[in-house]
């Protein structure tokens, strides 16, 4: 289970199957590192954008030229992305958009790669688990409601304070049903957690992805990274080098600081408004012109949430590019944990200040259903219809830009454009008599300069060329300097397209002399390379290019992550929250899979082996959720009935120990589960011991073959070196032994075929075996020995 190489194409399984062998996600992997490999070369590259800017900009050594271009202020490409297979895709949304069965997780694998589909394997998973709390808190609610209603037709004597005695039973019970809840959710949790561990090692297993985690040092940097120049610890390459220590300074001393002031205010903002609720329920409660005002707090609140999200979410961005991450995913966990504890301030704060400052419970349950209804629904509207509203937008921008520039109007002025241009220069004569060379005029010019003297067919002369498309290209020494690709209405249709370096006074020429003589002023005149009756289409690449483009699933993961904590921390004040979110995430599956199909760009497939950052956050969010919940049941009214003589302190001392209790035995059961199952670490050890084998076989063979070439040794017979194998592997159909590497027998046997399902990885305990897998074969990467050297073994 490793990556394809084509000199060992023979090596791997359904290689005659052209159509079938490689996934759609492979493909674009392939295609995308193709891209990736056209790099800078040795040296490095500087290049220039425009005739008047002076900035220069610098490629590293050995970095990827089309990301470098795509990024900075004058990106050279407008979009690189993987355009949608109508025919697979039809067929993915059929299974997937269109039904409510269980999600083909394979085939989403295949078409958008591994981390899009481990997104959805762990929704899938926390929408099956959501099921168990659903049910619990469902037949709670039951409960409750029925000896609510019963208590309200029998009552008893009245007490002094007005109290009725079946009114007192009912709070006693909900009590009761609070804290058996509290309880609940704390091991339901734990078990959750600890159950999608073992679920994700899976799905890698099945996937070949179980060890596909590389060291960030063999990753390349990322474009913006930037740094002093250094060589590379371990490839060797120039690239930028920032210290860690720097780090650690803007970390801690910038953006900390900063975000939690920006959650200070918030919580303060929460707060004041939350008491202005107060303030005009007390005044406007009565009153019938006025009661709208009660509302006018809670309504600004949550438009405020709404902005300051978003407002946030570009200072994460900006922190996190000054902080200066050297890789991808160290970007992107910094950025998840900027902007995940932002919206758990801007999500639980309103949350906490009524649980634990107001002690309302009543409130609470209707401030977190009210939350839970307007916050799903809000978002998934938006998340389908704000890609639709963008694409549209994009779409009627480009074709009304398209129609102008196509009408006659505007072609005709093209040509009065290009007439002035020829009347100039032909009136514009320098001092020796010559026209000014316009040949050379070029709309936007990026000059190239290359740092390496090796380059072939550079040399110190000067060369000026144009090729059939009319683009100039300049050497002189190390520059290189060629036209900037324009839009698709720059290069096809604007007055720009009449001034390039290909220009001709002929077309001109050719326009009078085939002009329409006419009376009126208007003359219609042939243009060339245009009829009226052509039909101008967009193609795919176009259009899917003005959707929106969807690079890493963040916002989904954190949308579900807000909705667990809700369920987690806050559902014993409110038993029906988990049955809600049932029904959501099923909705939210296919709001999803809709989007990913139609709204926004394909996205290339990444191979991922877990859910990343965002499980250490499930993790934390799992003991906050025992801490709340253990703090929620010491502010119950059940506490204060048992022990009615308990003061603040006590409470706060009752609490604490609770907590450690539970704490405890969550992290007991942490430790009693695994997290990977154990058949996967049967088939690894079995394979760890096929490769130690092969390595022992394959230094004896090499040691025969260099005592072979000093003095003449019998060749050894194929008989004695079966019967010296190990008895594992009897049933081997072949053994491929290379010259610098082990093999891996490849069994035949029943039991084999479980592992080749599976697609079992080969941990690389060994360096030489550190390599990815997929599924098609379990030998290495070497080259192959020759028919002569086979014959010894």
């Amino acid at each position: 289970m490793r990556e394809f190489a084509f000199d060992e194409a023979q090596c791997f399984l359904n290689i005659e199957c052209k159509e079938s062998f490689f996934s759609q996600m492979e493909r674009t992997m392939i295609v995308k590192q193709m891209l990736d490999m056209i790099r800078s070369p040795n040296g490095g590259l500087t290049y220039q954008i425009g005739l008047k800017d002076e900035q220069c900009n610098f490629v590293p050594d050995g970095r990827p030229l089309i990301t470098f271009l795509r990024s900075g202020r004058h990106g050279l490409v407008d979009h690189v992305l993987p355009l949608h297979d109508a025919e697979e895709l039809k067929d993915l949304q059929r299974k997937w958009v269109l039904t409510f069965d269980l999600q083909p997780l394979d085939s989403i694998k295949d078409y958008f790669g591994t981390e899009i589909a481990m997104y959805f394997a762990w929704l899938g998973h926390l929408t099956a688990a959501l099921g168990a709390p659903a049910i619990f808190g469902l037949i709670l609610w039951m409960l409750q409601w029925g000896v609510g209603n019963e208590s309200k037709h029998y009552c008893g004597q009245i007490d002094e304070e007005g109290v009725c005695d079946g009114e007192d039973g009912n709070t006693l019970f909900s009590d009761i049903c609070f804290v058996i809840f509290a309880f609940f959710n704390c091991v339901w949790s734990t078990a959750y957690i600890e159950h999608w561990k073992r679920r994700q090692a899976e799905l890698a297993f099945q996937w070949g992805t179980y060890d596909v985690e590389r060291d960030p040092l063999m990753d390349d940097p990322r474009p913006a990274f930037k740094g002093d120049l250094a060589p590379n610890p371990v490839s060797g390459r120039i690239e930028p080098h920032y210290p860690h220590w720097k780090h650690a300074i803007i970390r801690f001393g910038v953006t900390y600081p900063i975000t939690l002031l920006c959650c200070l205010f918030m919580f303060l903002m929460m707060f004041v408004l939350l008491y202005l609720q107060d303030v005009t329920e007390q005044y406007f409660q009565d009153s019938f012109f006025l009661s709208w005002l009660i509302y006018v707090p809670i309504v600004i609140y949550a438009l405020m949430v709404m902005v300051a999200d978003q407002l946030y979410r570009h200072l994460a961005l900006f922190f996190n590019d000054l902080e200066n991450y050297r890789t991808d995913d160290e970007y992107e966990t910094f950025l998840i944990t900027k902007i995940a504890l932002f919206q758990c301030v801007s999500a639980f704060g309103s949350l906490f200040y009524i649980a634990f400052f107001m002690n309302d419970m009543k409130r609470l349950r209707d401030t977190l259903a009210t939350l839970l209804f307007a916050r799903q629904f809000t978002q998934n509207f938006f998340e389908v219809a704000a890609p639709f509203v963008m694409e549209r937008l994009k779409f009627w921008r480009l074709s009304y830009r398209m129609t102008r520039t196509l009408s006659e109007r505007s072609l005709r002025r093209h040509v009065e454009i290009a007439k002035e241009e020829k009347i100039r220069r032909q009136t514009s004569v320098d001092k020796d008599g010559k026209s000014p060379d316009f040949e050379n005029l070029v709309e936007n010019e990026v000059s190239f300069r290359f740092s390496n003297d090796e380059n072939e067919g550079i040399t110190n002369g000067k060369a000026t060329q144009n090729d059939a498309n009319g683009t100039k290209i300049e050497e002189n020494g190390h520059s290189l300097g060629v036209k900037r690709p324009s839009t698709l209405v720059d290069n096809q249709f604007s007055p720009n397209r009449l001034r390039r370096s290909n220009f001709s006074t002929k077309n001109v020429e050719l326009l009078t002399k085939l002009a329409t003589p006419q009376a009126s002023s208007n003359a219609r005149l042939p243009l060339p390379e245009f009829c009226p009756t052509d039909k101008f289409v967009f193609t795919d690449a176009e259009l899917q290019s003005l959707m929106t483009v969807y690079a890493r699933p963040l916002d989904d993961y954190l949308e579900m992550f807000i909705q667990f904590g809700y369920v987690l921390l806050f559902s014993p004040a409110f038993p029906l929250a988990a049955v809600f979110c049932l029904f959501s995430n099923m909705l939210e599956i296919r709001v999803d899979a809709f989007k990913l199909c139609n709204a926004v760009q394909r996205p290339f497939g990444r191979q991922v082996k877990n859910i990343g950052a965002w499980q250490k956050a499930m993790e934390i969010m799992g003991v906050l959720g025992v801490v709340v919940n253990c703090a929620l049941i010491g502010q119950s009214g059940l506490v204060q009935r048992l022990l009615p003589g308990l003061s603040f302190g006590g409470q706060v001392l009752l609490v604490v120990i609770l907590e450690h209790v539970v704490l405890a035995a969550k992290f007991l059961l942490d430790m009693a589960i695994p997290d990977v199952p154990l058949w996967i670490r049967v088939q690894t050890a079995k394979m760890e011991h096929w490769r130690r084998e092969a390595y022992k076989r394959e230094s004896k063979l090499n040691s025969r073959r260099g005592s072979a070439h000093q003095s003449p040794v019998p060749v050894f017979q194929p008989a004695s070196v079966q019967s010296s194998s190990p008895p594992n592997q009897r049933h081997t159909d072949r053994v491929e032994v290379s010259s610098s590497r082990p093999q891996i027998p490849v069994e035949t046997n029943r039991g084999f075929g479980r592992f080749v399902r599976k697609r079992a990885p080969l941990p690389g305990l060994f360096k030489n075996w550190a390599l990815n897998r997929t599924h098609r074969s379990v030998t290495p990467t070497t080259n192959r020995l020759r028919f002569e050297d086979r014959k010894d073994i």
